[in-house]
């Protein structure tokens, strides 16, 4: 008589085959199985939760996510089971609340705008929580920080002198006619999981209640200080405006459901003022795009946001208490009100070279300088300003380049570290077998001042020598000047010039890092190089022969964001006439450029300002 074989059940496995089974359908698609299974009973959530190890959710995350390891400048403990939740809670919070709208192929076909209009009625029903959101957006800027390096694009050294017998100009011609006007492909033998995931997961865009702050609500001053404001502006700035896609029924494979009930969340009593709830609103595309621009313009164009406690660029003001401490905050104005009020006292003020006056007319003792530049260690880029220049930017090259082109340069992908950074160099080998070292490099090895142990680490860490393109944006002045004090930014005729100038960047030395206690190992780069020649893009006529000096620094911000300082030289002269800040988008070395402000050089009252974007091409 033959035995019944004993019952099996999933515990008579061991735990590594039980893990797998979890990896696997994590990997299949189906991150949430393991909470799932969690919940059956206490066994597996002891397997899940309580395991000796944490290898599991390390295999777990490593299925959906890039290897956080293989970046240079992560330097703390990863926390797997944290990171891997956030961004599964995250996406699944997006994927029940965004949603997209439908448009039938007969509207489509309809010339009048009206087709595209919905009642408002509808999104404002979705105002959502301020800290939820917060908590969403960090987690999409956390898969975008620690996305994998990118494959280096081809690089060729720039030289640092002219061929002999031939002036500089034609060299730079020649650098600007061999190379495009926007970066080349991503390199395909390294692509990224955390690119694919961000793609993925705002295929339909972000929840309205998070999308209107940009493109519909009037937003109160605090709002920018909430973690709410800088995180949504971090993402803009770096992703551009993302607007709510329009799905054809007759044409999408699968339009996604919307019948899911929500309970209504809270209102922000902070971000709305005075919405109609009685209107329509045209939701296509270049309709959301429009509104985000008139939003956007007052912030990035306004005169009064030129300040020394800002360094002259896009950067959060730094309030200064006399002796206190100093902090970064949103305005000046708040940062005014927490200094000394002393009515005689001048935030801004810097005494003169000489400050000798003649005995026979005293004069007042001058203001204590305590408003002197914000230091490296103050400075924090200001989200708000910069999220208002890449969608300024970003309007304006789809207003006049073609798509295939703005693909080129706004693809996610440009936001990964080391696009730029050229390969560390291997010291070569003498005959005997010794190796042949950078003399200054070998210097500081052997020092034994640790201020110079910098010396060590002279390269070009940032990827800043090479060719670039640089986008630059403006108003006419007078508009500038009547916008600012009348207009409100509000005519529907005004439009900013534009021209994309081509520019070189060779490293001309290195001196000690800005911030020598977070990155020892990033010293500040000098370079010099021109602007302009053949290759000038745009709404104004510029003459080939317009070649100007280009010189500045890049360094490091404390949040581990690279700044650029570059200032141009008037045309045919060597004196200073535009000075600009900006802001690396993306990783160290990333294909994405940087973005930032130009102002003058000098910083006299009534100066104008404007946006830039910068990108290298070779």
């Amino acid at each position: 008589m033959s035995t019944m074989p004993a019952r099996c059940h999933l515990f008579s496995l061991p735990a590594e085959l039980l893990e797998n089974v979890l990896i696997r359908c994590s990997a299949d698609g189906h991150p949430l199985s393991v909470a799932a299974v969690a919940q059956t009973c206490r066994q597996f959530r002891t397997l899940v939760y309580h395991a000796a190890d944490r290898h599991l959710w390390r295999a777990l995350f490593l299925t959906t996510f890039d290897d956080p390891r293989l970046l240079a400048h992560l330097k703390s403990e990863i926390y797997w089971q944290r990171e891997f939740t956030e961004r599964i809670w995250a996406a699944r919070v997006i994927q029940r609340s965004a949603r997209t709208l439908t448009v039938s192929t007969k509207k489509r076909a309809l010339r009048s705008t009206s087709a595209m209009m919905y009642p408002i009625d509808g999104f404002l029903e979705e105002t959502g929580n301020p800290d939820k959101h917060a908590r969403v957006l960090n987690a999409l800027l956390t898969v975008m920080r620690t996305a994998c390096p990118s494959a280096p694009h081809q690089i060729r050294p720039i030289s640092a002198e002219p061929t002999a017998g031939q002036p500089p100009v034609p060299g730079l011609t020649r650098a600007h006619a061999r190379t495009p006007v926007y970066p080349p492909p991503v390199p395909s033998q390294a692509s990224s999981l955390n690119i694919a995931w961000l793609k993925d997961t705002l295929s339909r865009g972000l929840p309205f209640s998070i999308t209107q702050i940009i493109s519909y609500d009037t937003l109160a001053v605090e709002w920018y200080t909430m973690p709410e404001g800088q995180a949504l502006c971090q993402l803009t700035a770096y992703l551009d405006f993302l607007p709510i896609p329009l799905v054809d029924p007759d044409i999408d494979d699968a339009t996604p459901s919307t019948s899911y009930r929500q309970r209504k969340p809270r209102k922000s009593p902070v971000r709305r003022k005075g919405l109609k709830t009685a209107e329509m609103i045209d939701m296509s595309e270049e309709a959301q795009r429009a509104r985000a621009r008139q939003h956007a313009r007052p912030h990035a164009f306004d005169m009064g946001y030129l300040s020394r406690r800002r360094h002259w660029g896009p950067y959060l003001a730094v309030r200064r208490q006399r002796g206190g401490p100093s902090e970064p905050v949103m305005s000046d104005v708040e940062a005014d009100l927490d200094e000394d009020t002393d009515t005689d006292y001048d935030a801004d003020y810097v005494p003169p070279d000489d400050a000798s006056t003649s005995s026979a007319t005293p004069e007042p003792a001058a203001a204590p300088a305590i408003s002197a530049l914000p230091s490296p260690e103050e400075l924090r880029p200001d989200w708000t300003w910069l999220a208002a220049a890449r969608i300024v930017a970003q309007c304006k090259l789809r207003q006049h380049v073609n798509a295939e082109d703005i693909a080129k340069l706004e693809n996610w992908d440009n936001l990964r570290e080391g696009a730029w950074i050229p390969e560390p160099q291997q010291p070569s080998l003498e005959a005997d077998g010794t190796s042949e070292e950078n003399p200054l490099q070998a210097e500081a090895t052997q020092s034994k001042e640790p201020d110079e142990e910098w010396k060590r680490y002279e390269r070009d860490w940032a990827g800043a020598e090479g060719v670039w393109r640089r986008l630059v944006c403006w108003l006419d002045y007078d508009d500038l000047l009547y916008h600012n004090s009348y207009g409100a930014f509000l005519d529907a005729d005004l439009d900013e010039a534009w021209i994309i100038v081509p520019m070189s960047l060779r490293i001309t030395g290195y001196s000690a890092p800005s911030l020598p206690h977070l990155y020892p190992d990033r010293p500040t780069i000098h370079v010099e190089g021109e602007m302009g020649g053949a290759g000038w893009v745009g709404s104004v006529d510029v003459g080939d022969n317009d070649i100007r000096r280009a010189y500045g620094t890049v360094s490091m911000l404390p949040d581990g964001e690279v700044r650029w300082s570059i200032t141009s030289s008037a045309p045919g002269s060597n004196e200073d006439e535009w000075a600009s800040e900006a802001v690396q988008l993306g990783g160290v070395g990333s294909a994405m450029g940087a973005l930032g402000m130009w102002t003058g050089a000098f910083h006299e009252d009534g100066d104008p300002l404007g946006v830039l974007w910068q990108w290298r091409v070779e």
